[in-house]
């Protein structure tokens, strides 16, 4: 009970001093930080012996001392109660703040703690910790140094404990993230180095039995000559083996981008566009397909590796998903989009049905109209992660059987 007539008025230099408390609690994202700051905070402002943020533990369906100050501070921390035991409990159950001047007179009193503590209780002010209309816990403040808990620091108690609940969800929030952020890096530095491994355990009896298909040929070239089936065999065995090493250095270079590998320039993106028909020479020629080139001479800032390896894809796609007596016309070019560019590489293939515009760009998955054609879908999903590293973004349009359109986009 407080006495009749209490005065719970907050003074301007109240409101001052919640103010900066707020900042100071804001200010924080360091879980273990906030709650310190909290302890500090309670114990200095309303005079008190010790103090205590308890929080609900879900998994433990229980109540449990995060952080106490005073005397057998360090003994109560990761102590556990049960949701109604005591005046914590009371609070938490009740979402109802609480003054007690004499605990030994109150039914609700748990001396357990005191025990622990060595502590004598003997006023108390608990009140709700919360965010939004979900309970955290609650904070307590034992024990006025001088006179009694008025409705001024019960006044003050609740509006930390506001405070207090922003600042400890916020900080929840963070540690959880951080705590996925590191799960993340640590399971892509795993996969990174098990792709390593396979890809060494995988390329060593590939070069194995690429080279005795060399010297298969050599030996039985007339016999291959005569027995077509045989020929188509060994034809098969040495560009199975072609296709494998190719995903090996496609997979690597998947794994291996990261920020920083990185290296901006400036260049003629036109010219890295005559590099990479250079290499994809033989494949153009195979098909019959027609390349033209709209990008003009304006130079980019970009990295110009990573630019090359975008083209190399997106046109190798364009490429190997034509239609079957149809012969390939490819369009690279270039537009003016503002704060951007964006490049585009138009194709006259097979078109991309609409619920597969997004999926195509996730690394092992393929469109229903790509065809027989072997595929592991880590081309655009390189071109994916490139583009979004560069704060881009990369889409398709497209019409069935009448062709589709990739766009990505640089910033300028």
């Amino acid at each position: 009970m407080l006495p009749e007539g209490e005065n719970s008025t907050i003074s301007y230099s109240d409101i001052m001093l919640l103010n900066q408390i707020g900042q100071d609690f804001t200010s924080q994202l360091d879980f273990d930080n906030v709650i310190d700051t909290i302890m500090f905070r309670v114990k200095n402002v309303l005079h008190c012996e010790a103090s205590s943020v308890i929080l609900y533990d879900q998994v433990r369906d229980a109540l449990v001392f995060y952080a106490a100050s005073g005397a057998g501070a360090r003994e109560i921390e990761g102590l556990t109660i049960p949701r109604g035991r005591g005046f914590a409990g009371w609070v938490f159950e009740r979402d109802e703040p609480v003054v007690v001047e004499d605990v030994s007179k109150d039914d609700r009193f748990y001396s357990g703690i005191d025990r622990i503590t060595h502590l004598t209780t003997k006023s108390l002010i608990c009140v709700p910790i919360k965010k939004n209309e979900k309970i955290l816990g609650v904070v307590e403040a034992i024990n006025k140094v001088e006179g009694s808990f008025s409705q001024r620091d019960l006044a003050l108690m609740v509006a930390i404990s506001q405070l207090a609940g922003i600042s400890i969800e916020n900080s929840i929030i963070h540690k959880n993230l951080e705590e996925k952020n590191s799960r993340l890096l640590m399971l892509n530095k795993e996969m990174e180095e098990f792709v390593h491994i396979v890809s060494h355990d995988l390329q060593t009896p590939l070069a194995s039995i690429e080279g005795y298909i060399g010297l298969i040929k050599n030996e039985m070239d007339k016999l291959l000559e005569q027995n077509e089936d045989l020929n188509t065999y060994v034809l098969r065995i040495e560009e199975n083996c072609r296709n494998t090493f190719h995903f090996i250095r496609r997979l690597l270079s998947f794994i291996k981008l990261n920020d920083s590998t990185l290296s901006i320039q400036e260049f003629d993106p036109s010219g890295v566009l005559d590099e990479v028909l250079v290499v994809l020479e033989d494949d153009i020629r195979a098909s019959g397909a027609r390349i033209l080139n709209n990008i003009d001479e304006t130079s980019i800032r970009y990295d110009r590796s990573v630019f090359y390896h975008i083209l190399l894809n997106l046109i190798q796609n364009s490429l190997k998903y034509s239609v079957r007596g149809r012969k390939p016309v490819i369009e690279v070019g270039k537009e003016d989009a503002g704060n951007n560019l964006h490049f585009y590489i138009r194709d006259n293939g097979p078109g991309i049905p609409e619920r597969d515009r997004e999926r195509i760009f996730k690394i092992y998955e393929r469109g229903i109209n790509m065809g027989p054609e072997d595929g592991y879908g880590v081309g655009l999903a390189f071109v994916k992660k490139a583009v979004e590293m560069f704060k881009g973004k990369v889409w398709v349009e497209a019409e069935e059987d009448k062709g589709s359109v990739f766009y990505f986009s640089i910033p300028k």
